[in-house]
């Protein structure tokens, strides 16, 4: 599938402005201007839920993300990249305030004079995302097209070089270029992010003895 072909089906979601404001502590990830808010968001808002229940990530996720840590960790020189792992801010412009799971960066790039107490506002060169944990104002909203195409496409034109997105619960992987080509694949096989750099999931959680309900 050719990623002009799926971002050019993306349409512009809308907004009632007669939608109760959410309050800016709910919003995770503003893309475009568009408040994609935590997973979990309107039960805090009925009080059933706290914040801090909503924000926390699932023992499996936090696996994954360890494991691209470590991956990254074993093949790329640390004297070049950063590796950095969590809620990784990134500020690409005024209207677009992203939160990384993993995010690599070229030393070259993130200089130290680029580290502050706000947002990085440098690109990063390899992104992975972990499953989709935001929601929209819409309960009909595609989330697939109007948040993962969104952030991968507004990463891309920013130049970052490559971006996998993992989805625990089907368990597939995709990877995603500029080149416009994209690979869904299965996460229990060889998967080359980049040139030196592959992964497995399905094997790495096997060896670790965690396993998952079909």
């Amino acid at each position: 599938m050719l990623l002009s072909e799926v971002i050019g089906r993306e349409k512009s979601p809308e907004y009632s402005k007669k939608t109760a404001k959410v309050p800016d502590y709910l919003i995770k990830e503003t893309i475009d201007g568009i408040p994609f808010y935590y997973a979990g968001y309107r039960s805090v808002l009925d009080k059933t839920k706290t914040i801090e229940e909503i924000m926390a990530d699932s023992g499996l996720q936090l696996f994954i993300k360890t494991y691209f840590l470590n991956i990254f960790s074993k093949c790329l020189d640390s004297t070049k990249f950063y590796i950095f792992i969590g809620e990784v801010g990134s500020h690409l412009d005024h209207r677009s305030n992203l939160g990384l799971d993993v995010a690599v960066y070229d030393k070259k790039i993130l200089t130290p004079d680029k580290i502050t107490s706000k947002y990085i506002d440098v690109i990063p060169k390899y992104v992975v995302e972990v499953d989709v944990k935001v929601e929209m104002a819409s309960r009909d909203a595609n989330l697939f097209e109007e948040f993962v195409l969104r952030k991968v496409k507004k990463l891309f034109a920013f130049g970052t070089e490559t971006i996998v997105w993992v989805f625990s619960k089907s368990k597939t992987v995709i990877v995603a270029r500029p080149d416009n080509k994209w690979d869904v694949l299965e996460w229990d096989q060889d998967i080359q992010m980049a040139e030196g750099i592959v992964f497995n999931i399905g094997k790495y959680l096997s060896d670790e003895g965690i396993a998952l309900q079909d």
